[in-house]
């Protein structure tokens, strides 16, 4: 399954996604969005992929429109970007690493989806299939550069 259609499915075993309500006001992103994960491999590498999306998912004439950023990160260098440390399956690692900036307005209505998957086939390598990645929530957190802050976040949710 692409990566596009996975964003579109209700579910699927092959990526992650956490998405907010509907926005009952716009909101504005403009900036660097932080991303932390705490991660576990079942094997010694892995590729991952994050991308931040405008749901629901529609097939619309530019990719811009339902992408509002993404990044990618290989948890093998989690401790240095020079030198990597091949992972020991089941031990988490930290990760913590900025997406591409952006600046777009989400309009009201659509949802805010964090897509967590493994290889992003236009950007990553494509291992075989079968990695299996373990996510601590607690040791995860995206940091949103919202125009107006958190009065502007909370107003689009009615907070």
């Amino acid at each position: 399954m692409c990566i596009r259609d996975s964003a579109k499915a209700n579910g699927s075993n092959h990526r992650l996604l956490f998405a907010s309500a509907p926005l009952m006001a716009p909101v504005h992103f403009s900036g660097l969005y932080r991303v932390k994960l705490r991660v576990a491999s079942d094997q010694p590498a892995a590729n991952l992929s994050v991308w931040l999306v405008s749901l629901p998912w529609t097939d619309r004439a530019t990719i811009n429109e339902n992408i509002i950023s993404r990044g990618w990160a290989d948890p093998q260098n989690a401790k240095s970007l020079t030198e990597s440390t091949p992972l020991v399956p089941g031990q988490f690692v930290d990760l913590e690493f900025d997406l591409q900036p952006d600046d777009q307005i989400i309009p009201v209505g659509e949802r805010i989806g964090l897509m967590v998957f493994s290889s992003d086939a236009d950007f990553t390598l494509k291992p075989d299939p079968g990695t299996k990645l373990t996510f601590d929530l607690s040791g995860c957190s995206i940091t949103l550069p919202v125009v107006g802050g958190a009065g502007a976040w909370g107003s689009a949710f009615d907070f």
